[in-house]
């Protein structure tokens, strides 16, 4: 696991093409992905950004580091919050300071906060060779402007309204500060110390005392509606730390407007008790849920065992908690928190017991929730719904919809990824030595059928250079799903993410520290490219990289074929993977992606369609 938090990047690929293109906008001058690194010391870190200072070069990993940025502000000018909301208040932001800290919780000393705002000049406090402090375990997640949302009523003007806004990384830090970078330079807009860490924050200058846990490690973002008004909320989990003693917690920023002044609002903190058991791993989600004003939307928080029934015998499951919530008004009435247990009984009948990892929502193209797809820790796919479906009347009860071969339990906190399809919508994820894209028609199945009766085709590893060739495997419907069994001892996924237009890119580890990326057909499994000439070609995946290397993928877009009058066209792309290691960037892998255009069929307007495979 050291060797697993040394390093995280991630691909932007899809930022860059959503960015808004309006005069102005800052999505040019945006990075192509941002890697984190260790410190002089375990509490300290880097974040570097990689983009190219030449086109015709490869991507250089090293314009700016933001801690190296931050070591130059002076402490003044730092803009850090923490969280207020005494009883019937209502939520903000306070400036973090020795009065107002001492006056909240009349805990820590002058000496503790200046050290969170960054002073190292005092003798006898933790030292540090930056202000940044490690992201280890946790990701980077951009803030750009509001995206194009067909089928969402209002949302149009709110996207005009904050089309130029500045695109912003958010990044959580084992001091327990979430930082606002400005994504182009680096620079800090702002940070936040979440309430629920700031007693154990302002202990952490000692230098024997625990570090905290990042805040918000996986962050999610949405556009959601408040009490009738559009607004970007950034969602957040805090997982509990032993070391540290502070509990689990959730916590919702709105981030609307970076440029206004408070560049973030809190919407509300909530803390793990007895009767809300947080677990906060993996992302907290939002859902749109349909009531008599329109969609309600909801933070959805996994649960462990202790919240749904009597003590000790309860299940499982999914917290829903309502964001439009006052901060001073208590979880009640119209507020009060909905929760989702597990079903009885597990894949294999047995009663439930396993604790969830990782959740996503499937919604529809108006923002509406339909289900939540989740994983567990005996590598198990769940099936919760979350609204009636009007296709077929209600909607399908909760049940197991998939256990991969060999129970183990997932190498990190990767949330499933969701995927559309002609018939049914397909969830890709990871457990074990295994990963597994798992059609779920369970809408259409009897209530007498297993969820797991029919088989997932098997796709074939073969040895080829310095990689592997996947092939799917001759038989099963089109829509019948896919396995892959990882060709390495003990390998596992550690991250997982969809790639524009219709791949998917994931990066494994060993126990040795080697990791590997593969770059696949997200509807077959297949590492396949498409020459000039139509002709589909395996290739070789799999490559071994560096053990501190990051991964990232680019898309450059090809000459296509433009769609004649009642014909269809494609649509191509060059789509490269690149590994990050030290200061050199290296491209591991290359392919011809295309997309098929024009004729667009209703499926592909009223939700997400499956891309053609090359």
């Amino acid at each position: 696991m050291r060797l697993a938090a040394r390093c995280a990047l991630f691909c932007l690929a899809c930022i860059l093409a959503s960015a808004c293109h309006a005069a102005g906008s800052e999505a040019g001058r945006l990075p192509l992905a941002y890697r984190t690194t260790p410190g002089a010391y375990p509490w300290t870190g880097r974040l570097f950004d990689i983009g190219w200072q030449d086109l015709a070069q490869a991507p250089s990993p090293d314009l700016w580091e933001a801690g190296d940025r931050l070591d130059r502000r002076t402490l003044p000018s730092r803009r850090i919050f923490t969280y207020a909301a005494a009883a019937g208040e209502t939520a903000r932001a306070m400036p973090l300071q020795w009065d107002a800290a001492t006056e909240a919780l009349r805990i820590g000393d002058r000496a503790a906060v200046d050290w969170l705002r960054g002073d190292r000049t005092q003798a006898g406090r933790r030292p540090r060779d930056t202000r940044l402090g490690s992201a280890a375990g946790a990701r980077v997640r951009v803030v750009a402007p509001p995206a194009w949302s067909p089928g969402k009523p209002g949302h149009a003007g709110f996207r005009l309204r904050y089309s130029l806004r500045p695109h912003v990384a958010w990044l959580g830090t084992r001091d327990g500060l979430l930082h606002a970078f400005d994504a182009a330079t680096g620079e800090e807009r702002a940070a936040y110390l979440p309430g629920a860490l700031l007693p154990y924050a302002l202990v952490m200058p000692v230098p024997a005392a625990p570090t905290v846990p990042p805040p918000c490690p996986r962050p999610d973002t949405q556009d959601v509606t408040i009490r009738g008004e559009w607004r970007t909320v950034l969602l957040c989990g805090i997982p509990a730390d032993a070391g540290a003693g502070n509990p689990a917690a959730a916590f919702v920023l709105d981030v609307t407007d970076p440029d206004g002044q408070m560049p973030f609002l809190p919407i509300w903190e909530v803390p793990a008790n007895d009767a809300l058991p947080l677990a906060a791993r993996g992302p907290v989600r939002a859902a749109g849920i349909h009531g008599p004003d329109g969609l309600r939307w909801f933070a959805v928080v996994i649960l462990d065992a202790g919240a749904n029934g009597a003590a000790g015998a309860a299940r499982a499951g999914l917290a829903l908690l309502p964001l439009d919530k006052p901060a001073g008004a208590a979880w009640a009435g119209q507020y009060a928190i909905r929760t989702l247990p597990l079903p009885e009984r597990d894949c294999l009948g047995a009663p439930a017991a396993s604790q969830l990892v990782a959740v996503s929502v499937l919604a529809d193209v108006t923002g509406a929730a339909l289900v939540a797809y989740a994983t567990d820790d005996a590598g198990q796919l769940w099936r919760l719904p979350l609204a009636d479906t009007p296709q077929a009347g209600a909607a399908p009860a909760a049940a197991c919809v998939h256990r991969m071969q060999v129970s183990a339990q997932t190498a990190r906190e990767e949330a499933p990824v969701l995927l559309g399809s002609p018939a049914a919508p397909v969830v890709i994820y990871g457990a074990g030595n295994e990963l597994a894209a798992v059609p779920d028609d369970l809408a259409t199945r009897s209530p007498t059928r297993s969820a797991t009766s029919r088989p997932l085709r098997q796709v074939a590893t073969e040895v080829a250079g310095h990689g592997h060739i996947l092939r799917a495997t001759a038989g099963g419907a089109q829509d019948a799903g896919w396995r892959l069994t990882l060709p390495h001892a003990g390998e596992q996924v550690v991250e997982l993410q969809p790639v524009f237009p219709g791949y998917l890119l994931f990066v494994t580890r060993t126990p040795d520290g080697a990791q590997r990326s593969y770059l696949v057909l997200a509807a077959t499994g297949e590492s396949i490219a498409r020459l000039s000439t139509g002709e589909r070609l395996p290739v070789a995946t799999g490559q071994l990289l560096p053990p501190d290397a990051s991964v990232f993928a680019t898309l450059a877009e090809l000459p296509g074929t433009p769609a004649p009058a009642g014909g269809t066209g494609h649509q191509a792309f060059s789509l490269s993977v690149w590994s990050a290691t030290g200061n050199t960037v290296t491209r591991v892998a290359q392919t011809l992606a295309t997309r098929r255009t024009g004729r667009l069929r209703w499926r592909e307007i009223v939700g997400p369609a499956r891309e053609d495979p090359p």
